[in-house]
């Protein structure tokens, strides 16, 4: 029976051998379609996360040129403090006097409001990213 088995795959060794080559050159091809796939949708998402950060950058260029240059501002650029709270103190603080309360509370909510849109529309880019 061993025997039998050893001689039919001695005769068919070429055979067995193409069939393998033929599988190994298909799986290849496969791979190289969805790696190519995958570059496809990490080049969409790189465009997208690189217009969204053009857009917070632009944004952010934007409200700096309007407020008037302080001291404090000027402060805390050079520490290199990036925390959202912080520049929104140092803008609140920087702008003519509040005149009631409510309009503090009114810019407060904005700016978490705006925060929120920006951690949305971050967390939708990585979505895609990771999709």
């Amino acid at each position: 029976m061993l025997d039998q088995i050893l001689t039919f795959t001695m005769s068919n060794i070429q055979l067995i051998t193409t069939g393998l080559i033929f599988a190994a050159v298909f799986l290849e091809f496969v791979h190289i379609g969805q790696t190519s796939r995958i570059n496809r949708r990490l080049k969409r998402a790189g465009h997208w996360l690189q217009r969204y950060l053009n857009a917070v950058f632009r944004e952010d260029a934007y409200e700096e040129s309007e407020q008037p240059e302080t001291g404090l501002e000027e402060d805390v650029r050079t520490s290199g403090k990036s925390d959202a709270k912080e520049r929104e103190s140092v803008q609140l603080s920087a702008a003519k006097p509040v005149k009631s309360r409510q309009e503090e509370e009114m810019r407060v909510a904005l700016a978490h409001k705006k925060q929120r849109k920006e951690e949305e529309l971050l967390d939708t880019v990585l979505q895609e990213i990771f999709d």
